[in-house]
């Protein structure tokens, strides 16, 4: 299974430098909830990284999608949350619903 990656400039740019080919370099919210959608048809991905950021903003894309996406923070550093992104992302990927 391969990862794919929606982010800003840096972010993508970090990501390419890893190695990792299927990186979406996004600049607003319409590009960003796209390239998500696209990584979570491809039958090959896995995983999908993007950022706080441009996940607070497509939520609910993020939300009714089957693959796991991981939220890391960016170079503004983490958002302060409510909710432990980490207990979330156990939750949906053993099937419990979040109330």
């Amino acid at each position: 299974m391969k990862i794919g990656v929606v982010g800003d400039r840096d972010t993508a740019i970090g990501f390419r430098l890893a190695g990792l080919v299927d990186v979406y370099e996004v600049n607003n919210k319409e590009e960003a909830e796209k390239a998500i959608k696209e990584l979570s048809e491809r039958e090959d991905i896995g995983l999908i990284i993007t950022t706080e950021r441009i996940g607070e903003e497509i939520r609910d894309v993020i939300d009714s999608i089957d693959k796991v996406v991981v939220e890391i923070p960016d170079k503004n550093g983490p958002i302060v949350r409510e909710h432990d992104p980490i207990r979330i992302l156990v939750r949906k990927a053993v099937g419990v619903e979040m109330k």
